[in-house]
């Protein structure tokens, strides 16, 4: 059997045939960090690009490769801006290497900004992870996560619904004074791509109003309900500040799985920059999550780990 050779697609975009794009295909013993080095992608853009939810490759799946731009005699960074329809502070950061904006030079490699970007995982520079938890409060499994988080020293974050911040003000508080992140869940958790646009927005800022009155926080911070979430709606959350937060490792505790089954997959996804996904809230059933947190609070720390919010995690 022949061996299955790597898959180049090369497109010229509208603004200028420097910028290029490429599409590779997963081999065996590929990892994120070698396919990373090997086209100088950055890992986070690698991965919120190709939104994925998983640290783990399969043979023959196929990547989308950041693009770049490579700089001509004579650019600018201004010409390269107009050209590409993206700001300075854009390109900026996207492309860190670029110390004096003042000067670049021909055969340099720029990233070009993912437009409208998901963040499923953060900056990968250094080994730190965040933790977060969707749609409580509630005055169940949210204290015993939040009395372990502070036992560990931990701080997470926690995306929040309207309503039940609404019935469980304190709880929404005791989150905000114990240094947690907050962001906003909607409302009611709806299916988004079913709201119109007005709904969509409405949802979000009824959430986040509910949010700011109690704890005098306003949210920048969003995550789609089951992860579903049309292009334009991230475009309008986008227009109104807010940036959208998936994740990299998805403990899948909703379903009832077991604690060693919710350690198991973090474990198996972690690395430097990692999004985590669990809940502090469950209607009725096995849920494992306050189980399973301090051994994976520990497991993880001794491993060299440390457990910061997101906001933190997104910092250059």
């Amino acid at each position: 059997m022949l061996k299955m050779l790597p898959f180049f697609f090369v497109c010229l975009t509208m603004f200028d045939k420097s910028a290029m794009a490429e599409t590779y295909m997963v081999e065996s013993g590929d990892t994120l960090s070698k396919i990373s080095d090997k086209h100088g992608a950055s890992l986070d853009k690698l991965v919120n690009l190709n939104k994925l939810q998983s640290t783990i490759l399969e043979p023959g799946q196929y990547l989308e490769i950041p693009d770049t731009h490579i700089v001509s005699g004579g650019d600018t960074l201004y010409h390269i801006s107009n050209k590409l329809g993206v700001s300075i502070p854009e390109l900026l950061e996207a492309t860190p290497i670029i110390k004096n904006p003042h000067w670049i030079y021909p055969g340099q490699i720029i990233n070009v900004p993912i437009k409208n970007e998901m963040i499923y995982m953060g900056n990968p520079s250094k080994k730190r992870i965040a933790l977060t938890f969707d749609d409580g409060p509630e005055d169940n499994y949210t204290p015993k996560i939040l009395e372990i988080l502070r036992k560990k020293g931990v701080n997470a974050t926690f995306f929040v619904m309207g309503e039940r911040a609404k019935e469980y003000p304190e709880r929404l508080r005791q989150i905000y004074k114990q240094g947690h992140a907050i962001g906003n869940h909607t409302w009611d958790h709806p299916h988004l791509p079913d709201l119109t646009d007005k709904q969509f927005i409405e949802n979000i800022q009824s959430t986040t109003a509910e949010i700011e009155e109690i704890t005098g926080f306003k949210p920048d911070l969003f995550r789609p309900p089951f992860g579903e979430i049309e292009d334009r709606q991230v475009a309008l959350l986008h227009k109104q500040g807010y940036r959208s937060i998936m994740w990299t490792a998805d403990t899948k505790d909703w379903r009832g799985v077991s604690a060693e089954e919710i350690v198991s997959r973090v474990k198996q996804d972690a690395s430097s920059g990692v999004i985590v996904l669990q809940h502090n809230y469950h209607a009725s059933g096995q849920f494992e999550t306050v189980k399973a947190l301090p051994q994976i609070i520990d497991e993880l720390h001794a491993q060299g780990y440390k457990f910061v919010t997101v906001p933190t995690l997104l910092d250059k």
